[in-house]
Order: C-alpha cells, then sequence, then structure tokens
C-alpha cells in the first residue's frame, strides 16, 4: 500500500515556528547553509566540530555495534530477568546482567557528561521479538548506562510512544495529543532529564529523521552576530508547570556550569505550550526577545546539526543538557507492515555513578529531584501505545 499523509496540520500555538519567521531570523543571525535535504526544513553539513582541533564526518557515529556473542548474552540477560518474576520498574543492571558487553556500554557511558555526548546501540532486530520481549532489552540495557528513570510529577509512566497517534476521545483536554503522537516535523527543543533514549522499534516509510545540535555549536554561531540573543536565553523565563493548573516555573534556558561548560533545558512545549494545550492566559505572555531566542535556537541548530540516520533496531543515548534535537516530518506507510510505521520507545535516565559524574544547573535542582527522586514501585510501563500526557511532554 502507498504511504499515506494526514491533513496539513496547522500550529498556532508558537511551538514549530514559521519558515518564514525562521527565514527572517536566519538573516538576522547572517546563518546560511551549505546544503539542504528535500524532505527537511533543517540540514546537515558536511562536517561537525567535535572540538577545535577533531573533525568528524556527518556520516560517522560513535556507534556500539553488537556483536553474535552480544546477542546471545542478551538473550541469557533477558531469560535471567524473567527467571527473577520481578516486575518490569524493578528492572535494574543487576537483575539484567551483560558480563561483557556492560564494559563495551561504559566506554561510551562515561563519556556522555563531557566529550562524547551520544551513542548508538546497534544491531537488534526489534521484527524478531514481541513487544514485551523489546521493551525488557531496551530497559535492561538502559539500567547499564542510567541508574535511574525519570518520571514526570503526575503521570506514573516512563516509557513513552513517540508515534503518530490518534486521540481516543473528543476531549483533546483529556486525551493530549502532542506533537511526540503526530507526524509533523519538531524544532530543535530539549526535553526533561540527563539523558535520553529511543529504540527504533520501526521506520517511516519516509522522513522521520532525528537531529543533533550541540550548544556549544549553537551559541557559537549565535554569538558571531547577536550576543544580545544569549543575554536573553541566560535571563528567566516563566516556564508552564505541567503538574499544577496556571502555575510557572521561573529560570533561564541556558546554564554555564561550574566547571564552565555550557547546558541548556529549552522544552517549547513549557515555553508556549501546544496546538491542543495552549500557554495559559494566566501566565504573561512570552516577550518578543524571548520568542525571538527561543526560536534562535533553532535557527542556529538547523545551521550547526547532524542528521542520524537510524536504522530499526538502533538505540540511540545522549546528553539532554548538551544537546538539542529535532526531527523531519515523517509518511506512514500501511498500518498493517510494522516496518512502514514510525515507532520509537523512549525512557529518559540519570547515571548516579562516580565514574560519570554529571552537573546540573542549580536552577533545576527541584525539577531533577522531581523527576529521579521516587521508589522504583511508583514507575509504570505502558507496553501497548499511550498518547504522551502533557505533563510527560516536551
Amino acid at each position: 500500500m502507498a504511504p499515506h499523509a494526514e491533513e496539513p496540520f496547522l500550529d498556532l500555538s508558537g511551538y514549530t515556528p514559521s519558515s518564514e519567521t525562521i527565514a527572517e531570523l536566519k538573516r538576522k543571525l547572517r546563518i546560511c547553509h551549505a546544503r539542504s535535504f528535500p524532505t527537511a526544513s533543517w540540514v546537515t553539513p558536511e562536517t561537525h566540530l567535535v572540538d577545535s582541533h577533531e573533525i568528524v564526518r556527518a556520516e560517522e557515529y560513535p556507534i556500539l555495534q553488537l556483536s553474535l556473542e552480544d546477542l546471545r548474552e542478551l538473550e541469557d540477560a533477558f531469560s535471567f530477568f524473567n527467571s527473577t518474576a520481578l516486575p518490569l520498574n524493578q528492572l535494574q543492571a543487576e537483575h539484567f546482567p551483560l558480563p561483557t558487553l556492560s564494559r563495551r556500554i561504559h566506554q561510551h557511558r562515561v563519556l556522555l557528561p563531557t566529550t562524547q555526548p551520544y551513542f548508538i546501540i546497534r544491531g537488534l532486530k526489534p521484527q524478531w521479538f514481541s513487544k514485551y520481549k523489546n521493551i525488557v532489552i531496551f530497559t535492561g540495557l538502559a539500567s547499564h548506562v542510567g541508574t535511574k528513570r525519570a518520571l514526570a510529577p503526575g503521570d506514573p509512566n516512563v516509557l513513552h510512544h513517540v508515534t503518530n497517534m490518534k486521540s481516543s476521545g473528543e476531549n483533546e483536554k483529556e486525551t493530549y495529543r502532542g506533537p511526540a503522537n503526530r507526524s509533523t516535523a519538531l524544532p530543535f527543543h530539549t526535553d526533561y532529564g540527563s539523558i535520553l533514549s529511543f529504540y527504533v522499534l520501526s521506520k517511516a516509510a519516509s522522513g522521520g529523521d532525528i537531529y543533533l545540535a550541540d550548544i556549544d555549536d549553537i551559541s557559537r554561531q549565535i554569538a558571531a552576530s547577536r550576543p544580545d540573543v544569549l543575554s536573553t536565553l541566560r535571563q528567566s523565563f516563566l516556564n508552564i508547570n505541567a503538574k499544577e493548573e496556571g502555575a510557572c516555573d521561573e529560570r533561564p534556558l541556558l546554564f554555564t556550569l561550574p566547571s564552565g561548560r555550557i547546558a541548556v533545558q529549552a522544552s517549547r512545549s513549557r515555553l508556549f505550550g501546544t496546538t491542543c494545550r495552549p500557554r495559559p492566559k494566566s501566565l504573561p505572555p512570552l516577550s518578543q526577545h524571548q520568542v525571538e531566542a527561543i526560536n534562535a535556537l533553532h535557527a542556529a541548530g538547523q545551521a550547526v546539526a547532524k542528521r542520524l540516520e537510524l536504522r530499526s533496531g538502533d538505540m540511540l543515548f545522549f546528553n539532554n543538557l548538551k544537546m538539542m534535537h529535532a526531527r523531519d516530518a515523517f509518511i506512514d506507510g500501511n498500518e498493517d507492515e510494522n516496518t512502514s510505521q514510525r515507532y520509537l520507545l523512549r525512557l529518559i535516565l540519570k547515571d548516579d555513578r562516580a565514574d560519570a559524574p554529571w552537573e546540573i544547573p542549580p536552577q533545576l535542582a527541584t525539577t531533577w529531584d522531581e523527576l529521579y527522586n521516587h521508589p522504583d514501585e511508583d514507575e509504570a510501563f505502558a507496553i501497548h501505545p499511550e498518547l504522551f500526557s502533557y505533563k510527560a511532554a516536551h
């Protein structure tokens, strides 16, 4: 069956900036691109600056390629966890033993806070497994990357299904259908948490690629012509507090850590709201300078981003305080054919191990405590697709 697209979706909330707005902002920022992609509104340069001395080609990713021995180890780990009869919310690294693979994961994990802010685990075939087994394998591998899973206050689900889904009812207030559960492109943003992870169960018929942009590269791009925009990003913004109607959190979007490194936390849904959950009228509107600064993150992100051509079975882990991410619009094919539907699983992690010290901006300490300071028993795992709640949105 041929791929099909939904009717055009118009976002009036501000979450998705118009192409005209971004084009004008790029002129102000003096941003230009080396080349463009026909299915994307943002592009990937041929090379990506890692530091002042090292250039990495766009097609080269930090990939942990699973061997046959690794796959056997994963099967043994799955069997071990099943033998414990533990619920999924009790699954930790000791319940999913990977004697050899864990050492290879360690080599990538310890670099996430600093010099290698993302990596890919490749070699799984999710179509070979049941949904439950895929979730156990994802959660088990993720437990060797992070020690704690994030739980949005008021939403027990820690596992989220990133796929195009229809609302289950007429009242969108009750059945929130946000950007993650649509097929539209997503501008550069961050989620809430330290480590963001995705497991690609299947790809769209076309589109849906993920882009990563380093906040250091974004900041350099903006600073070259508009340092005042960076000053705005370091000032306080009123973010929507999703757990309490009409409440807000006041903090900047750009931070300097004690080490001197830069961190970013910019959830567009908490700044603009979304089409089905607009920014509350009880909150002051964002100023013109604030809107320009938020959109500048997207405009500059397009100029410095790397496109990740993820395959079915890939797991992506990245530093959510350093890397902003975006997504192309996509078209699903026949829903009866799993490989033609874009379908990702998401877990948000934190790593408390001493060998990978993470710096958290002091302004985010309360938010991080709400995300991670909970007993494992409070976590729920949605095995079958469920719409994101606004509390877990980005």
